[in-house]
């Protein structure tokens, strides 16, 4: 087990955690996840999505030189996976007047590494982000068990003001090559699903009609008339839709899987849903989809306005949000599909938001066709094809190392 300083691509400071057969790095830089691996045969294979317009060159963001090209500071670094908070969508100026930057200031500032930690059951990291311009502040931990394929993350929010504050939070895991493929299933526990109204940075992109709601991934409806089915990863098609999909509020367990049946090998988050969390946690209450299949033919997706698109990923985010329509329309919308689509933090309260991500290869056929279900039980994850076949991950389902 081990968790030590790394050196990432491009000069960013990172922390490495690794074990012999998965490993994750997490930069300082707006707490990018751009690795989170496992080990098939000899070969590492990353599961993150590592955009091709991703800047490798060391700079520091200077407007100047990179606005044109890049638009905001988050695309300069983006990739993988890293947390949104108190702002899941684009940047955008609250009634109040307070300006709020693309996905929070969790995805703006670096996190500072406060200590790491290693022993022979785990390895850890404590990251802290203060916000002067902001009430809220930040605290984080990512942690890897021994033999479980699995990377653990809590966020804790704590109000510094003596004002409510409102939060969205959500975490943005993005996959991409050579884990993504066409073929992928995508599954989760959702009941109810819903295309944005427009209005969003979807309008001229998506194939999928928007404002529909409706019962199964698998039919979801076009703009062109009938449905797509949702849950298989189709190729590189010329469009970037977005699906949100609200967590069962019956439900103590909730999840979100990708399987890649040639390369039998599954991405998998888990969470405590609505039904075993207290008033001291941030719910996950949607899942979102965002299927970036080609559909940007502008800069940073392509090389110049009006060229090709060379990004290739599958958003599977988690967490409290509105679509990704930001902060100010999840309080013009406090629910949606049942669901709350923000909390509100008290003067001097905090409260976490507790995360599990896996990576992880099969054998057999058992996940193939992708996954109906996923409980605590066996080795501790226990997952069920839609082939009624079962496999069995040790994990914990209840996340209950992050305290």
């Amino acid at each position: 087990m081990k968790s030590r300083k790394y050196l990432d691509i491009g000069n960013r400071d990172s922390v490495l955690l690794e074990q012999d057969k998965f490993r994750v790095v997490v930069n300082s830089a707006k707490g990018m996840i751009p690795e989170l691996s496992v080990k098939k045969g000899e070969a590492w294979v990353n599961a993150h999505w590592n955009p091709w317009f991703r800047s490798n060159s060391g700079q520091e963001w200077d407007p100047e030189f990179h606005e044109e090209y890049w638009k905001v500071p988050l695309l300069y670094d983006i990739a993988g996976n890293f947390p949104c908070c108190p702002n899941v969508g684009p940047g955008h100026v609250l009634k109040d007047g307070r300006e709020l930057p693309p996905h929070g200031f969790t995805a703006l500032y670096d996190w500072s590494a406060d200590s790491l930690h290693e022993d022979d059951k785990k390895a850890s990291v404590e990251w802290s982000l203060n916000v002067t311009s902001h009430s809220l502040n930040y605290r984080k931990t990512d942690m890897i068990l021994k033999d479980q394929p699995v990377h653990y993350t809590r966020l804790t929010v704590i109000n510094d003001s003596d004002k409510d504050e409102a939060v969205n939070c959500t975490w943005h895991n993005t996959v991409g090559a050579p884990f993504l493929e066409t073929g992928c299933r995508i599954d989760n526990n959702a009941r109810q699903f819903a295309v944005p109204p427009l209005g969003t940075e979807f309008d001229d992109t998506g194939r999928f009609e928007p404002g529909s709601v409706f019962s199964s991934l698998k039919k979801v409806p076009l703009r062109a008339g009938g449905t797509a089915d949702g849950s298989i990863v189709p190729g590189q098609i010329g469009y970037t839709d977005f699906v949100t999909c609200a967590v069962p509020s019956d439900c103590s367990l909730g999840w979100s899987s990708i399987v890649n049946p040639m390369q039998k090998l599954v991405y998998l988050e888990w969470f405590k849903g609505p039904e075993a969390l207290d008033d001291s946690s941030i719910p996950i209450n949607f899942y979102s989809y965002w299927y970036n299949f080609g559909g940007r033919p502008f800069r940073p997706w392509a090389p110049e306005d009006g060229g090709t698109d060379r990004s290739w990923c599958f958003g599977a985010e988690c967490g409290l949000n509105y679509f990704a329509n930001g902060l100010q329309e999840s309080l013009e919308h406090p629910e949606f599909l049942g669901n709350k689509t923000h909390i509100v933090l008290k003067p001097g309260e905090s409260r976490v938001q507790d995360y599990a991500t896996a990576f992880f290869s099969y054998e057999g056929d058992a996940l193939d066709e992708g996954i109906a279900d996923v409980q605590a039980g066996g080795a501790g994850i226990v997952i069920t094809g839609r082939s009624g076949k079962k496999v069995e991950i040790r994990g914990e389902a209840d996340l209950s190392s992050l305290g």
